[in-house]
């Protein structure tokens, strides 16, 4: 891991047994930031997924500039995520919406 990378995360990771209560980025959406997330409309971008791993890494392309972006939620998505799969990243509260799921995400591209 990059010394970059291990500053983002730093203060972000936790150990989640069973159901996570953790609010830090990458980790349990607060009731709070998904109400934001929703009354912001119009700052939800449409992606396409370029992959997905089991340590909780995601990597987007937006399909507005075709720009690339990594993103780290601590759970493992390839069960509900795969490689070219429509999904919407929340530019300003960073929540990424599969279908009617949502996630909140560490927004690791710097």
């Amino acid at each position: 891991m990059t010394r970059s990378l291990q500053t983002l995360l730093q203060g972000t990771l936790h150990d989640c047994l069973g159901a996570c209560g953790a609010t830090m980025p990458g980790h349990e959406l607060a009731p709070i930031q998904e109400r934001v997330a929703a009354a912001t409309p119009s700052k939800w971008t449409d992606a396409v997924v370029v992959s997905v791993s089991t340590g909780g890494w995601v990597e987007v392309a937006l399909v507005a500039s075709n720009d690339s972006v990594i993103l780290w939620n601590h759970a493992d998505l390839t069960g509900s995520l795969s490689v070219g799969d429509a999904v919407a990243l929340h530019s300003v509260y960073d929540v990424l919406a599969v279908g009617d799921v949502k996630h909140n995400v560490l927004r690791a591209s710097f």
